[in-house]
């Protein structure tokens, strides 16, 4: 009967553990829930009709917003008033962007880094707000932006499960220890609830249990992770395809904070690349001290069915 209780004991600890989890996360979300309210609809346009059939499909990268950071460097100055300004004049282009090339559809990666986070004591020198305040109105800018841009075009819009500026650290817990801590989780899942109701935006979130997501445009499949968790750039379209046991066209990446596209291996009609993109936050003190920073910017790729990746076009933000 002692054993037997033990044994009781044993798995009632493991139970626990996971729904103290779980209930933390439930009132986090519900806690920012009382402050987020769903957006009402725009007026929308007409959508552009392709006739051949044959048009292009884009995506969007959106990487490493750090939102509540504020600094200012050599040349850049960033802030969550800056941040807003940058949101306005990215709609502004991707709208043009749209009307020129008659988008019936935009797809929209979300790559991570959506707020700055307290990775470590220093941060707290540069986050101008609070990590639940800063939840709040990054996910609260997203959704606005994506509202701006369904007035145009239907937007399929993909949030990466996991960053390493989003993780939750308590008590002195190293990187990636608690991995479902991650407030990537609660911003596209408010996201999600911000655009319930206009059928023309669609939000896809990760399954649970992965660090990535799955991006199907044109044939070709993509997936569309931060990149903190990669030790080798190079090899990890190989590495992926080989964990998942099926073939990726294209890796997406943030966290790299500077554009690259890197080609892995040739297929039939395209290559297979990995595609780095520049961060939204741009240079800082820190890319200063090591002379390494890009400007703030924004990447739409274009894919066509046969030759995959064809196109790429840069949105400078500062």
């Amino acid at each position: 009967m002692r054993k037997e209780r033990m044994k009781l004991q044993t798995a009632n600890i493991e139970r626990n553990r996971v729904d103290r989890n779980e209930s933390r996360q439930e009132m986090y979300y519900e806690y920012v829930g009382n402050v987020c309210t769903a957006l009402p609809l725009p007026e929308f346009q007409p959508l552009y009709y392709d006739s051949a059939g044959n048009e292009l499909g884009y995506i969007m990268s959106l990487a490493d917003i750090h939102y509540g950071a504020k600094f200012k460097s050599e040349n850049n100055e960033y802030s969550p008033e800056i941040v807003k300004e940058r949101f306005e004049n990215l709609s502004g282009y991707v709208i043009e962007f749209i009307q020129k090339h008659k988008v019936t559809k935009l797809h929209i990666a979300s790559l991570g880094d959506m707020v700055q986070g307290i990775l470590r004591v220093s941060d707290l020198k540069i986050n101008d707000s609070t990590i639940v305040r800063s939840t709040v109105e990054i996910s609260r800018l997203i959704a606005l932006f994506l509202r701006e841009l369904s007035v145009y075009t239907k937007i399929e819009y993909y949030h990466t499960p996991s960053a390493n500026h989003s993780q939750l650290r308590p008590l002195g817990t190293k990187a990636s220890e608690i991995a479902d801590e991650d407030l990537e989780y609660l911003i596209g899942n408010y996201i999600k609830d911000l655009c319930i109701g206009n059928k023309r935006i669609s939000v896809h979130l990760a399954e649970e249990g992965k660090q990535y997501i799955e991006i199907p445009i044109m044939g070709n499949e993509i997936i569309a992770m931060h990149g903190h968790q990669l030790k080798n750039i190079e090899n990890s379209i190989r590495d992926l395809s080989m964990m998942r046991r099926s073939f990726i066209d294209y890796l997406l990446l943030g966290h790299f904070h500077s554009g690259k596209e890197i080609p892995s291996f040739e297929g039939c009609c395209n290559d297979t690349e990995i595609l780095v993109s520049p961060s939204f936050v741009g240079s800082d003190p820190y890319s200063d001290s090591i002379m390494k920073g890009s400007k703030a910017a924004v990447k739409i790729y274009g894919f066509d069915s046969t030759y995959g990746h064809i196109e790429t076009y840069k949105f400078i933000l500062n």
